[in-house]
């Protein structure tokens, strides 16, 4: 069997091997802290349960209770800390992407350092995005503008009556030529 060819970064051509999972390393490793330190706080709450029964000479019931109450707040605690974490920069760039969808194409997504890598990296990806549609959207504008000057004087040539005609030919074939390599490089 052949290898599969390499492929330029960014490329997204179908590769002979599929990917099986489309999470992110780092959030695979978020993900695991989170269980990691779930299950210590179970360990760290059996361990205090222990020591109650034998020192204070508890009863089972009041303990259930503690390791339920004990449980429900590390789970608390570690999802309100992971979901600002983790989903908080999601709401931030919700608002931010607003702002660039309502016009403002000079805006661009921040990145704060504490950010979790995969989602700098999905905003270094949604700028550079952002920049190549900027670049577009005037590149497009320059060349409508041309196009609409250029079509409004041969209109005004042809109303008059004294068109030169190979001219207004040749201009129409640059205006095509300029389209063409518009819509071949975007």
């Amino acid at each position: 069997m052949k290898p599969a060819p390499a492929q330029k970064e960014g490329s997204l051509k179908p590769k002979l091997f599929k990917q099986r999972y489309y999470m992110a390393k780092e959030l695979q490793f978020s993900l695991a802290l989170v269980i990691v330190l779930a299950l210590l706080g179970g360990i760290f709450l059996q361990a205090v349960s222990s020591f109650l029964i034998s020192y204070w000479e508890l009863e089972t019931p009041f303990l259930g209770f503690f390791l339920i109450l004990g449980y429900v707040a590390i789970v608390v605690l570690l999802a309100v800390f992971f979901t600002h974490r983790l989903v908080g920069p999601f709401k931030r760039l919700e608002y931010e992407m607003k702002l660039v969808r309502a016009g403002n194409l000079a805006k661009r997504l921040s990145i704060r350092s504490q950010d979790d890598l995969h989602i700098r990296n999905f905003v270094r990806h949604i700028n550079s995005f952002i920049s190549r549609f900027e670049e577009m959207s005037s590149e497009y504008n320059r060349l409508n503008s041309t196009v609409v000057t250029k079509l409004d004087m041969a209109a005004d040539e042809l109303s008059k009556g004294n068109a030169d005609c190979a001219r207004l030919k040749e201009e129409i074939e640059q205006l095509r030529k300029e389209v063409r390599e518009f819509r071949e490089k975007w």
